[in-house]
């Protein structure tokens, strides 16, 4: 367990980050109230513009010191703790056309990408980073914003070549980036158990990846079944994973509702086992 120091002072381990996360949750669900109090005296000025302002203080604050507390406890430590030559930057991401390019996840009009890692396993190079794809829409005075992905997107970069563009889908993993030629490249995986758990598109049949697939199609089920859905791509010496949330990582999913910090960081840990297991499953 690795303390870390919050402004330079203050130590933590990671149970009293949790437990401080939890206190953080709640300081921001009394300045939501605040606010609400504050919008209904609106009226009675100035009394209801002096709640206003308490609550959204006492919101913004609690969210901005939960949201560097989750990126130390549920993503720079499990990195550090599991991987080798960390780098970790909190407010870099992925590139919008780097993730367009990765093709597995439809692209919005509102994009974006936080919490940008780089280590590396076994001699295998990994980027990782929390991605969010949306589409909104204005329709007859209604806005609509339909999510297409809200999770983790990671591109593991092998020694020697590991694929031939082979594109796997779990059946949970929607809004993919398919074309229409793409489309008639799907095939089966010839094991009836995988086949009701994913597709599988290919640009070659003759040249897939037969030796590789099956390995990777345990793990990456493991991932979609804990999540919202996961999809994989086999390219050249790159395979690039793509994890979905739905409603976004736990420190979101906090911020709205009551969760157990513990059981996301063992989900975490867990993540972190099945993409060492895929590396050792590829190298």
């Amino acid at each position: 367990m690795i303390p870390y120091e919050r402004d330079g002072t203050e130590t933590m381990n990671k149970s009293e980050s949790l437990l401080r996360m939890e206190q953080l949750r709640k300081k921001a669900l009394r300045g939501a109230e605040l606010e609400t109090w504050g919008y209904a005296g609106i009226l009675l000025l100035p009394v209801g513009l002096g709640l206003l302002f308490a609550g959204i203080r006492m919101r913004e604050k609690a969210n901005q010191e939960m949201d560097e507390l989750y990126r130390e406890a549920f993503i720079r430590e499990p990195l550090t703790e599991n991987f080798e030559d960390v780098s970790f930057e909190p407010y870099e991401g992925f590139s919008e056309e780097m993730v367009e390019g990765f093709h597995l996840c439809r692209m919005g009009n509102e994009f974006d990408s936080e919490a940008y890692g780089r280590c590396s396993y076994q001699g295998v190079h990994i980027e990782l980073s929390d991605v969010t794809i949306q589409d909104y829409d204005c329709v007859a005075k209604k806005n609509n914003t339909t999510v297409f992905f809200k999770g983790r997107m990671m591109v593991l970069e092998f020694p020697g070549r590991i694929g031939t563009g082979e594109t796997v889908f779990s059946k949970s993993f929607s809004h993919r980036a398919l074309s229409p030629e793409e489309e008639q490249g799907k095939i089966l995986i010839e094991n009836a158990e995988y086949d009701r758990e994913f597709d599988l598109y290919v640009s070659d049949p003759q040249a897939a990846s037969p030796r590789i697939l099956p390995k990777l199609l345990e793990k990456l089920g493991a991932l979609a079944e804990r999540h919202n859905g996961a999809a994989a791509k086999l390219a050249g010496n790159q395979l690039i994973l793509a994890v979905n949330d739905g409603e976004g990582t736990a420190f979101y999913r906090k911020k709205k509702k009551e969760v157990s910090l513990e059981e996301e960081m063992a989900k975490v840990q867990k993540d972190m086992d099945d993409i060492k297991a895929m590396i050792a499953l590829v190298s």
